[in-house]
Formats: structure tokens, C-alpha cells, sequence
């Protein structure tokens, strides 16, 4: 039996609500509470949090309760039917009655209305309302109305305004866990089985229920139906489920009807929604999740492709009446620290968002209140750390500096969060990190060749070989139609097998040569988008995203472009010390391939350009440019880019500086409750603190934003033993967001190593000298 509910008096729970007449109903009486939901008379836009895994579960907001409970094989379930068949084979209802009485309760609500809030979001499943299905093959556990009372009376006490979520309708509106049963392989679920008839009474119920309480001021009439589902069947359902929920006594003017539009273009569907009801209704609006971490489309975009798309939700919401129903901090694999930590981005990451939501008609709700999987999703662990702050005026984010109309050139806002390639054309011989569709980079273990991971490290590496020696510009710059091979870290090439490839061979063949096809350009740049085509097999390269056993191998099986066979080229910094370079061998002449035009192979100083040492990408002081490069170069100034470059670095000034202050507000916050700590990487900080102190640092170090201060990293011992390693020069300036601000020069501290004792850190205040 479920237990019996302790605290506010509730309406008679229902055991068997289809045997007994609409008329029967008795509402929800609320009780005298908070008058702080309107301001002026009308009501607040929502800005609240989702109570997420409570009368749902969801691993990862009720990840405690899943973990308990394993499945035969050791793993835990996937969605609550899975869960529910556990617990009853186990006669262990009784951990789903405590974690309903525990999971939330009043001074979480207070505590959600102290930060800030205005709403809370309350998802839950139709068994909540109707109990399982006639048939008896629904696992779930109601009805636990009782619940919903409850969570609806500590609103009307604290102020807040609820909105209602039916999360998961009879039959289900996908086969994913959020509707409460994960079915696979998704086949076997068909939008048909979703019950339409036994949904639209399930909503009638809980309307004429809380038709009186004046904390619910919204009710959404399903979750993430499936984009399978035809979108004339799903208008005509949301037809009539918003005349259902009218008639049981929900009015326009003071509840919202919710409609959900999910993996869907809200333009088309707002075409389509007002030809169904012909615009006859009002006090409704669509709900959009936007989140920033699922599918492979989010995984391959960077922290600045990342903010380009909140700018264009916040476009989207100026056109239609919408609520942002989910989103959280994550982000995908493609957004990697760059001047910034993680924790930085994350800061900007949740104002950027803020700052755009805020336009939404209806306003937002994050996901969830409590999370155990991660600090991205849980509000009050994001609050506390300092990543909301609602309870000050939010800063208004300027407008982005303007994005590139083409893919030729890199946008601007790129250069604000990461470090930019100091030259951003790819030569042969350079190092180069390829970025796959998913946002995962090739790597090279053993002789395996995968894309596993999000960020790049030695694995990572490939060295840009030519194929034969003869066929080489004068400036070594890759261009389309190009071959070349790449030397991996192992010191073997990466060859075509077959469909199979693998960094196991050891001299240049037409087994390890790829012709380059770049997007929309003529040669290849820093994130320029390319293909690689095998020279043996004419097949493309690309994950094996086909085969979920095997999604993580690179093959080569494809004989035209897409999505998938777009590869990312990125530089890396000037310091990044690349893998040793092969000695030329007679098997460089690979027959049947031809050298583009014929070129020069000898020097003027009569040095085969085979041999030569690649030039670096940073230059040589007192070196004059190449005649080709002094004409690129006077080209670019008179270009139309070129012209309109001042108000693009305008804009990034700008944005460098709002994110600043984002970052100083956060770890102001934190410091307020914790002993501040300096970070070593804040060199801007640390050489203000000196200067101010009678120190030796200029003055002008004031200014220097400290949060987007390059952060030295140590390199590697097995990078750093390779031969052919430039090393950076100790006394150059440190690479900064501000390249116009002047700043001392920092060397940072080296391991020590056969090559003499560690160079000292400058540029800091200097502690007690220790060994590293």
C-alpha cells in the first residue's frame, strides 16, 4: 500500500478514476499563500527548474535509487518500466514509496524561491493520474496523486507558479526513457501506439483537479513527442487537447496550454498549427529543449559555435510565443578550454543562455533541480558555485562580432576563446589535429586508428608529409587536390587496408596516400573543412558511426561526401612541439602518381627541399617574406575584410570584456564563501597584485583581462624528447587575449632534464623557492 501523506490536507485519491464520471471530480482546494506570483497585476514571465526523477524517474536525477537496483547483467536500468519490473520481481516497492516521500519536499520549494525563481516545473507520468493500463502490463506504480497535491500546495505557500508536464502519455509519445519506457531497438515502437483518447482524458482529469488553484499556471500536454509522429496527426491532437483542458475549466487568461515541438522546425510548425485551428485560440505557446550536448552535431561545434547558436535561439524566440522548457550547462566534445578553464566557460556558457532566454515570451525552466550525474545539470549545485546569479542584474551580453559569410575564413569569435594558429594557412610538414564530424579527434594508439576523445593530445598529432618530394610549392602550402600522407606519433603512416585503416606502414606508398578536398576554398586553412580520399581505394575516410560496436574506428568505405566524411584541420599552439619528421627514402615515387605542375626540387643554395627543415609557422625575425606571401598579403589589406576589420575587433573587445566580468562576478561570488586562491595561471592578476606591491611590473598590466590570460602548460617528456623540436623561446611574450596590451614577458617553468637546470618563473610574485 502507499503511505499515507502527512502535511496538507489533499482531494480523495482516485483508485479507479475511469470507472467513475468527469462530473464526480472533486478539485483541488488550494490554500492561502504567497501573493508574490503577479507583479503589477500581471503575471511573471516563468524562470524556474525542473523537479526532474521525482514522479518520473530518470537515472540521472534519481541515480541513487537506479544504482540500487541493478539489472541481471550488473547494469542499471534505463528508464522507469525497467526499474519497475526490478523492484517488483524484488518485492521492493517500498524504495519507490520513500524516494516519492523523500526526493523533494517544502523548504526545497523555499529554498528554489530564495534564489530567484518564480516556477517550478513538475513532470510526472500518466500512471500518477490513472494508475497502469486496464490490461495489466504496465509495470508502474498509481495512481500518487497525493503527490502532485502536495508539490501544488507548497507552490501556492511559497510563491510559485507550477507548471503541470504530462512527461509520459498512455502508450508513449517516443521510445526514449523521458516518456518512462526505453524501448530498442526503437522500431518497436510506432506512433501509433501512443493512445491519443487515454492521453486527452488523463489531461481532462488533472484540469478539472487544479482548475482552482492559482499557482498552476501552466499545463504542458506531453514531452518530446517523436518527430515520427506526422506533424497534421500531432497538430490535431494538440487541437483538441487545448479544448479539452478549456472545457474542464482552465482558463486562457490565467493557465497556459504548453505544446511541445521537439526535433522540429518551430517556423514549419507554427505554419502548420495555425492552418489546423485558424489562430481561434490564445494563452498557448510551443516548447523548445535546447540542449548543447546531444547527437553528433552539438559534439563537433567549438565553444564559439556554441554561442553562435544561442544567438540564433534568441532570434527564433522574438518570432513566436515560446517557453525554453529544458536546457542545462552541458556542452558537447568540440568545446574545449582555450583561454579559458572549464569552469570559465561554463560561467559564460549559463549568462550567454540567461541572457537569451529571458526574451522568451513564457520564459524558461532549467533541467533539473537535483542531478547526481554532473554539476551541468543540477541547479543548486550551479547556483551555489556561482554560475547563476538572478538575484543581480544580469548582464547583457553585446552583440557578437559580426560571423563570416562564407567557410573560407575563420569567424572572428573564435580568436575570443581560443587560441588562435599564428598562421592560419596549413603547409605540408605542419602538425596538424583532425576534428571528425562528432567532435571527436583521430587518434593513433598502437597501430589502431580511432576517434575517441574530445581533446587533443600527442595520439592526436599527425604530421603533414608530401608524397613525393618533387611535388612542393615553394611555399608548402596544402591546397585542393593535393596528396599527402600522415605520419602519425608511432612514426608509421596511416594506410588504406582494404576498408580498414591503420598507422602501420613504414614507408610512403599509394596505400597512405589521400587526396585533400577542401569546402568552399582553395587551399587549406586553420578549421578549414576537409575530405581525405584514399589514392588506392578512391574511398573516403570517416567513423564508423554506422556499426554501434564499432562506431569508434576510422574506415574507409564511402565513395561520395557527406556529414560524416567532413574532417575539421586545426593547428595547434606555436608551442606544441611536434613528432619527428621521416628521412627521405627511395620509396617516396609512388607510381602512377603525378606531381600537379613541374616544380623546382633544389634550393638556391642548392639544398634539396626534401631535406630542408620546415620553416616555422611563426617566422624568422629579420627574414623577408616571400614574394607570394608579401602579394597576399597586400591583397588582404585592400579587401573588403580587411576594410570592416576595426568593427569586427571592436565587437570582440567588447565580448572579451563581458566575459570577463561574467568570470570576475562568478568567482566573486565563490569568494565571498571560500578563502580566495590564485590561480598560477592568472598572470594578468598575479602582475597587478606585483605592481601595485613596489614590484617591477608596469602599470599597464592593470588592464590586462586576467580570466582570458593564456595558461602556460609544461610539455610533455615524451614529446619533448622527439629530434627536429623547435623550442619557444623563453623570452617571448606570453600569448594573451589583448595582443595591444603590453605585458612582461613569463617564462614558464620547465621539468628539469638533461638539458640544464629549469629557467625561473618571472613575471609573478615569487614564493619560497621549492624544487618541481
Amino acid at each position: 500500500p502507499r503511505p499515507r501523506v502527512e502535511g496538507q490536507a489533499c482531494a480523495p485519491i482516485f483508485s479507479n478514476t475511469r470507472a467513475m464520471a468527469l462530473g464526480e471530480i472533486r478539485p483541488f482546494m488550494p490554500t492561502e499563500g504567497d501573493d508574490s506570483l503577479t507583479r503589477g497585476g500581471v503575471r511573471e514571465r516563468w524562470r524556474g527548474v525542473s523537479i526532474g526523477g521525482w514522479l518520473l524517474l530518470e537515472p540521472g536525477p534519481a541515480k541513487a535509487l537506479f544504482s540500487s537496483f541493478l539489472r541481471p547483467d550488473g547494469k542499471e536500468a534505463t528508464c522507469e518500466w525497467e526499474l519497475m519490473e526490478i523492484l517488483r520481481e524484488r518485492d521492493a516497492m517500498h524504495a519507490l514509496h520513500t524516494h516519492r516521500n523523500s526526493y523533494i519536499g517544502l523548504e526545497d520549494f523555499r529554498r528554489i524561491r530564495s534564489m530567484g525563481l518564480n516556477a517550478v516545473r513538475i513532470p510526472f507520468g500518466y500512471w500518477v493520474v490513472d494508475g497502469p493500463m486496464p490490461l495489466g502490463l504496465d509495470p508502474y506504480e498509481g495512481p500518487a496523486l497525493e503527490y502532485l497535491d502536495r508539490a501544488v500546495a507548497w507552490a501556492e505557500q511559497c510563491g510559485l507558479q507550477v507548471l503541470l508536464d504530462l512527461h509520459g502519455c498512455p502508450g508513449g509519445e517516443s521510445a526514449e526513457a523521458p516518456c518512462g519506457r526505453r524501448q530498442r531497438p526503437p522500431s518497436l515502437w510506432h506512433w501509433r501506439c501512443w493512445q491519443f483518447v487515454e492521453t486527452l482524458r488523463v489531461l481532462r482529469v488533472v484540469a478539472t483537479r487544479y482548475r482552482h488553484c492559482s499557482a498552476v499556471t501552466g499545463m504542458a500536454v506531453c514531452n518530446e513527442p517523436s518527430p515520427e509522429v506526422p506533424q497534421d496527426v500531432l497538430c490535431r491532437f494538440y487541437d483538441q487537447a487545448v479544448t479539452e483542458i478549456r472545457e474542464a475549466g482552465m482558463s486562457a487568461d490565467r493557465v497556459t496550454v504548453v505544446l511541445p515541438v521537439f526535433q522540429r522546425s518551430v517556423d514549419k510548425f507554427a505554419c502548420a498549427w495555425e492552418k489546423q485551428t485558424g489562430g481561434k485560440y490564445t494563452g498557448t505557446c510551443f516548447e523548445v529543449h535546447w540542449y548543447h550536448c546531444f547527437e553528433n552535431e552539438w559534439h563537433g561545434r567549438t565553444f564559439a559555435q556554441h554561442l553562435r547558436a544561442v544567438q540564433e535561439h534568441t532570434n527564433e524566440l522574438h518570432k513566436h510565443p515560446i517557453v525554453v522548457g529544458e536546457w542545462s550547462l552541458a556542452l558537447g566534445f568540440g568545446a574545449q578550454p582555450g583561454k579559458l578553464s572549464k569552469d570559465d566557460m561554463r560561467a559564460v556558457f549559463a549568462h550567454a543562455q540567461l541572457a537569451a532566454y529571458q526574451e522568451a515570451s513564457h520564459g524558461w525552466f532549467f533541467w533539473t533541480w537535483n542531478d547526481q550525474q554532473g554539476i551541468d545539470w543540477d541547479w543548486r549545485r550551479s547556483f551555489d558555485e556561482g554560475y547563476f546569479s538572478l538575484n543581480e542584474d544580469l548582464l547583457k551580453l553585446p552583440e557578437l562580432p559580426p560571423a563570416k559569410q562564407d567557410i573560407v575564413h575563420e569567424d572572428p569569435l573564435e580568436s575570443v576563446f581560443d587560441m588562435p594558429a599564428s598562421d592560419p594557412r596549413v603547409r605540408l610538414g605542419d602538425t596538424i589535429y583532425l576534428r571528425a564530424f562528432n567532435g571527436r579527434y583521430l587518434d593513433v594508439e598502437g597501430t589502431k586508428v580511432r576517434a575517441r576523445f574530445g581533446d587533443r593530445g600527442k595520439w592526436q598529432q599527425f604530421v603533414l608529409c608530401p608524397c613525393e618530394p618533387t611535388a612542393v610549392d615553394d611555399d608548402f602550402l596544402l591546397r585542393d587536390g593535393d596528396v599527402a600522407c600522415l605520419l602519425a606519433h608511432n612514426g608509421n603512416f596511416l594506410g588504406v587496408h582494404g576498408e580498414r585503416v591503420d598507422a602501420s606502414i613504414q614507408h610512403i606508398n599509394s596505400q597512405c596516400a589521400f587526396v585533400v578536398h577542401i569546402e568552399a576554398s582553395a587551399e587549406v586553412r586553420h578549421r578549414s573543412h576537409i575530405f581525405l580520399q584514399s589514392l588506392e581505394t578512391s574511398k573516403f575516410l570517416a567513423p564508423n558511426e554506422s556499426e554501434s560496436r564499432s562506431k569508434e574506428e576510422i574506415v574507409a568505405r564511402w565513395g561520395d561526401r557527406g556529414r560524416w566524411q567532413r574532417l575539421v584541420v586545426e593547428k595547434p599552439l606555436s608551442t606544441v612541439v611536434t613528432p619527428r619528421r621521416p628521412r627521405r627514402r627511395s620509396s617516396f615515387s609512388i607510381p602512377g602518381v603525378s606531381s600537379p605542375a613541374p616544380r623546382q626540387s633544389i634550393e638556391g643554395d642548392g639544398t634539396p627541399r626534401s631535406l630542408r627543415r620546415r620553416r616555422s609557422s611563426l617566422g624568422s625575425a629579420g627574414r623577408a617574406p616571400a614574394p607570394r606571401a608579401a602579394a597576399e598579403a597586400e591583397a588582404a589589406a585592400d579587401s573588403p575584410a580587411q576594410c570592416c576589420g576595426a568593427a569586427t575587433s571592436e565587437a570582440r573587445a567588447d565580448m572579451e570584456d563581458s566575459a570577463c566580468r561574467v568570470v570576475r562576478r562568478r568567482r566573486s561570488s565563490v569568494a565571498a564563501r571560500a578563502p580566495p586562491i590564485t590561480p598560477r595561471r592568472l598572470i594578468g592578476a598575479a602582475a597587478d597584485d606585483d605592481s601595485s606591491s613596489g614590484g617591477s611590473g608596469s602599470s599597464s598590466t592593470a588592464h590586462l583581462p586576467c580570466e582570458l590570460t593564456a595558461t602556460p602548460r609544461r610539455p610533455r617528456r615524451s614529446i619533448s624528447s622527439m629530434v627536429g623540436v623547435n623550442q619557444p623561446d623563453a623570452s617571448a611574450p606570453a600569448t594573451v587575449a589583448h595582443a595591444s596590451v603590453p605585458v612582461q614577458p613569463v617564462a614558464c617553468k620547465r621539468r628539469r632534464s638533461s638539458k640544464g637546470p629549469a629557467p625561473e618563473l618571472t613575471g609573478l610574485p615569487t614564493p619560497t623557492r621549492r624544487r618541481n
